[in-house]
């Protein structure tokens, strides 16, 4: 052990003749004054509290002196813990509830005699306790309470953190040379003196072994997002797997600090700041495999939580072929990528997989001849043949600075990460005049709605009915489970909420994913775009100069034979591709306003009077109050009339 001293007469003797009270000890070393220690007496007999205890409660003399002066006076060699390598495999020779009652953590095991540091080494109940529950021989010690309340909370810690983290990771086949990991309480903002603790923590053993495995699986499970939430009594791992979160793990509250501190270092963060957000970066390599991931840390109730978004950079860039095109789509999509002009759109919510689409788009334009430029926030894949910038607000570089200067560089086409202000909106604009095709994404429900958008940030009619050379509106749905793909029968209530008649379906067989390994219990893996594809026609193009609404809109892209995000994500059920449950998870609200004709089995608007394509009389109104019906009614519910009478 280090800094262990002996005092004259413990080298003596272990059991002095006579032992000095403490008081006489202190007073001799002038470590306080007879009046101090009179007044002490009194309130320890008062209160019944031990004299030291008193006194470095007070203030009058430190924990250190005592404990180094009782050392004298009892005979027992002195440790300062400070300065000792405390060894966490021993706290299963001690419980932690019988170290916490006694003030006592093992230091030492040699054969079958224990060193303990005690902070009364003469309390002989404590040391027949330990020396029962441990099987040993204790050899006591004397150490300061604080010191041992101290390392007692580093020891317990430690292991509990080791245990979860081998419960967990299992018989991992890494080898990791650092130490075990010393946690550090997160209620409050750490000082300066525990920084450099806490990056050393974050190097050490058992956190390393976590954040690795996370990381890990993350790219062995096709994750999307890894989510770290601390709770009130625990922490939560939740992973993104096919646009939904997963429950994974929940870890002792005592892991979390160094979890974030961790990933915090690794991606360059402020690991002294936790009570404002923060954003990082990391690029690791697993199994052979360059990854990327994106961190942010967010302050909450009961600590940071931090989100990692996962790309991983040795996938190959997408393909047109391969996200999921009808035939009728890729057709209208492949045409786009000829025009040389113009603005193409990308519409969605957050999620529905609008950059894989546009990076489907410039995969399917790149060519040596052509010079693409892109503005990114953030650049998520590196695509070789492609001049990419990414956005940096700090440095005074938005989409907006970046599509000028990009104007500047001789683009032939330009992609721009999102039009998220009027600003953004005119320069693309002004760059598709110019004669550049221009790709870009907004956050609309559906395709028509991208056109009233850009006129509602400020775009005049004319140049969004010029300029405007497709639209295109996207979902992701899950794909059912090759593996345990079986048939099934949709649903009735879900058939009545798409407000699809289950005549209309009798001859089509419906499949879904009964759960498998595989699959993770699910019945999905893998995902697939649905979309809903607006290529203005002349009439279209006269319509928003006319300030047509968004409905009439949407009513002359239907004309067009515009397959509808509905339609389009039935047509992939028929197909056995996906279920009609998860159709209606990723559709809104504002795409359920269709139905499906019972002759033709098409989609059709919900307040079509006749089938536009099979000419089939949809009449809605009740022949006797003329009150407009639903398809699916078969009494009038306002007057009792029956719908077949008519």
């Amino acid at each position: 052990m280090g800094d262990v001293k002996d005092s004259p007469k413990a080298k003596e003797s272990r059991a002095p003749k006579r032992r000095r009270k403490l008081g006489e000890v202190l007073l001799e070393a002038g470590l306080l004054t007879q009046d101090q220690l009179t007044k002490a007496l009194e309130e320890c007999a008062r209160s019944g509290q031990r004299l030291g205890e008193h006194l470095v409660d007070q203030g009058i003399v430190s924990e250190r002196d005592i404990a180094w002066r009782l050392s004298h006076q009892l005979g027992y060699l002195f440790v300062d813990l400070t300065k000792e390598t405390l060894n966490p495999d021993l706290s299963v020779t001690i419980p932690e509830p019988l170290a916490r009652r006694y003030r006592a953590v093992p230091l030492k095991l040699d054969g079958k005699s224990l060193t303990v540091a005690m902070a009364d080494p003469l309390d002989f109940d404590a040391i027949q306790d330990i020396s029962f529950f441990s099987g040993c021989t204790v050899k006591p010690v004397l150490a300061g309470r604080s010191a041992i309340k101290e390392a007692a909370e580093n020891i317990y810690r430690k292991q509990e953190v080791a245990a979860a983290v081998d419960r967990i990771v299992g018989d991992s086949t890494e080898e990791f040379s650092e130490d075990l990991l010393e946690v550090l309480a997160a209620e409050s903002q750490p000082t300066e003196s525990e920084i450099q603790s806490l990056e050393e923590a974050t190097r050490q053993a058992p956190i390393v072994r976590l954040c690795n495995m996370l990381m890990t699986e993350a790219v062995r499970s096709r994750v999307s997002d890894i989510h770290v939430e601390p709770t009130k009594k625990d922490t939560i791992v939740r992973l993104r797997v096919d646009g939904l979160l997963r429950e994974t793990m929940h870890l002792p509250k005592a892991v979390h600090p160094s979890i974030v501190s961790r990933f915090k270092v690794l991606a360059k963060m402020d690991i002294a700041e936790r009570r404002a957000p923060q954003d990082g970066a990391i690029r690791v390599k697993i199994e052979q495999r360059e990854v990327d991931l994106r961190v942010s840390s967010l302050p909450i109730l009961h600590g940071e939580k931090m989100v990692l978004r996962v790309t991983d950079q040795s996938k190959s860039l997408p393909k047109l072929e391969a996200i999921g095109l009808s035939e009728k789509d890729y057709a209208t999509i492949k045409s786009f990528t000829q025009r040389h002009k113009g603005l193409i759109l990308v519409t969605g919510p957050t999620g529905s997989g609008k950059t894989t689409t546009l990076y489907a788009l410039l995969n399917a334009i790149k060519s040596t001849a052509i010079n693409l430029v892109t503005v990114e926030d953030p650049v998520e894949a590196n695509i070789e043949g492609i001049n990419q910038t990414q956005v940096n607000p700090d440095a005074g570089l938005t989409f907006a600075s970046a599509l000028r200067a990009i104007l500047r560089q001789d683009p032939d086409v330009v992609l721009v990460g999102e039009i998220r202000d009027q600003e953004t909106a005119e320069i693309a604009i002004r760059a598709a005049m110019t004669g550049h095709l221009v790709l870009s994404t907004l956050h609309t429900n559906d395709a028509p709605s991208a056109i009233t958008r850009l006129i509602d940030i400020g775009i005049p009619r004319y140049l969004v009915a010029s300029m405007v050379e497709g639209v295109i509106a996207q979902r992701l749905v899950r794909t059912i489970c090759p593996q345990c793909k079986e048939k099934a029968t949709p649903d009735p209530a879900t058939l009545m909420i798409l407000r699809i008649p289950p005549e209309a379906l009798t001859n089509v067989q419906f499949y879904a994913g009964k759960g498998c390994a595989q699959c993770g219990k699910t019945g999905y893996l893998g995902r697939m775009a649905i979309m809903e594809i607006v290529d203005p026609t002349a009439r279209m193009r006269e319509m928003i100069s006319a300030e047509a609404s968004e409905q009439e809109l949407r009513l002359a892209a239907l004309t067009a034979k515009m397959t509808t995000l509905g339609e389009d994500g039935l047509n992939k059920a028929k197909a056995g591709l996906t279920t009609l449950e998860e159709l209606l998870r990723v559709i809104e609200v504002s795409s359920k306003t269709e139905s499906i004709c019972p002759s033709c089995a098409r989609i059709v608007q919900y307040d079509f009077m006749a089938c536009p394509y099979c000419e089939m009389v949809l009449g809605r109104n009740c022949i006797g109050c003329k009150r407009s019906l639903h398809l699916e009614w078969k009494t009038c519910p306002y007057c009792g009339t029956r719908i077949g009478e008519r």
